[in-house]
C-alpha cells in the first residue's frame, strides 16, 4: 500500500493541517508497512520538502515548476493528477483546509474516484481503513469502509490527529520537474489576505 501525503504551503512551513495527514499516514503505516510519499509544491516547495525531510517517510518529492509558484485549483489539480497517474497510490491524504476544498474535487471527477471529504477519524482492523466523518451538522457519524484497492482522495478535519505525534527521520528529497500546460490554467487568484501588524 502506497499513500501520497500532499503539504500545503503556510508561509514557508508545512500546514499544521498537512503535518496531521502525515500522522494519520505513519499510524497506517506502523500497522499495515504503508510506504509513504509527501509532495511539496508551490513557491515554498523547497523549504516544505526540507521540513518534510526531518520526518519518518519513505519518500518527499519536491514539484520544480514555475506554473505552480501562484496558486490555482487548475495548476495544484494538474499537478497533483500527473503525479498520482505515474505512480500506484492507494490513497492521497490532505488536510481539510479551503484551498483543498477548492482543487481536490477536480482531481475528483478528472481521475473519477472519490473524495472522502473532512474525516475526522480513522480506524484500521484486519487490514482495512474504516474513515469517519461527521454528517448532519455533526449530530451522526458516518463510517466509510473502502471497498477495493483503487485510488482514494482523503481529507482530515483540523486536529483529526496530532502534530505532536510526528514520527522524526530522514528522508531524501527527490527534485521533479513536470510540464503543465498553462492553457489549462483557467483561474487566477490574488495572494491570501494577511492582517498587517
Amino acid at each position: 500500500m502506497n499513500i501520497l501525503v500532499t503539504l500545503e504551503d503556510n508561509n514557508g512551513a508545512i500546514h499544521r493541517m498537512s503535518l496531521e495527514a502525515i500522522v494519520a499516514a505513519q499510524r497506517i503505516s506502523s500497522e499495515l508497512n504503508a510506504k509513504i510519499t509527501a509532495l511539496a509544491m508551490g513557491k515554498n516547495a523547497d523549504k516544505l520538502a526540507l521540513e518534510a525531510s526531518k520526518y519518518d517517510l519513505d519518500d518527499v518529492l519536491e514539484i520544480n515548476s514555475s506554473s505552480l509558484d501562484s496558486y490555482s485549483s487548475d495548476g495544484y489539480a494538474t499537478a497533483v493528477e500527473q503525479i498520482v497517474s505515474e505512480n500506484n497510490y492507494s490513497y492521497v491524504f490532505f488536510g481539510h483546509t479551503y484551498q483543498v476544498r477548492d482543487y481536490v474535487p477536480k482531481i475528483s471527477a478528472k481521475l473519477m474516484r472519490p473524495f472522502l471529504a473532512d474525516n475526522v477519524n480513522m480506524t484500521i482492523s484486519n487490514n482495512s481503513i474504516e474513515f469517519s466523518k461527521q454528517a448532519f451538522n455533526a449530530k451522526l457519524f458516518a463510517d466509510i469502509e473502502t471497498s477495493d484497492n483503487g485510488l482514494y482522495l482523503v481529507s482530515f478535519q483540523s486536529a483529526s490527529f496530532s502534530s505532536d505525534d510526528l514520527k522524526s527521520g530522514s528522508t531524501e528529497v527527490k527534485k521533479i520537474d513536470i510540464t503543465i500546460d498553462e492553457t489549462q490554467i483557467k483561474n487566477t487568484y490574488e495572494e491570501p489576505f494577511q492582517e498587517s501588524v
